[in-house]
């Protein structure tokens, strides 16, 4: 097996390494409700993306370049049996903080709809109790 494969499938393997301890940052900032942080970690993690996508593409014009097929492919991979193993535990790891993070960001977004939709109501309640007397848009009066 050439070597470069095997150099390009521990290449692979860093970087789902690298985007599995982003992806647990990321966790830690979507539990903390804090979104900068979350958004830096994305950032991060695009980067690391469009290097995993070159790597793959390298991987598979290798495949190409020998005339070989998908199986082809396949049969280099079962040559590297424990890389490629760890590659795919990694993945699926990712793939399952991923999911995590987005139904805890999906939670915390209806909560807070719920919460701006409970203000709204206390507003026009307000607004029919006060009878046209309420102070418009939210603004404060500061008047003694």
């Amino acid at each position: 097996m050439p070597e470069f494969i095997t150099e390009l499938w521990l290449e692979k393997h860093a970087i789902l390494t690298d985007i599995y301890e982003l992806t647990q940052h990321q966790y830690t900032y979507v539990e903390n409700n804090q979104i900068d942080g979350v958004l830096d970690i994305l950032a991060q993690k695009q980067r690391l993306l469009a290097r995993l996508q070159q790597v793959d593409s390298r991987l598979t014009r290798s495949g190409d370049q020998k005339g070989g097929s998908a199986e082809d492919t396949r049969n280099i991979a079962s040559g590297l049996p424990e890389v490629v193993k760890a590659c795919r535990e990694l993945l699926e790891k990712i793939v399952q903080v991923e999911q995590e993070c987005h139904a805890r960001l999906e939670k915390r977004r209806d909560a807070i709809a719920a919460e701006l939709g409970q203000l709204h109501e206390v507003s026009r309640a307000r607004a029919a109790y006060m009878g046209g007397n309420a102070i418009p848009g939210g603004e404060l009066d500061l008047t003694l």
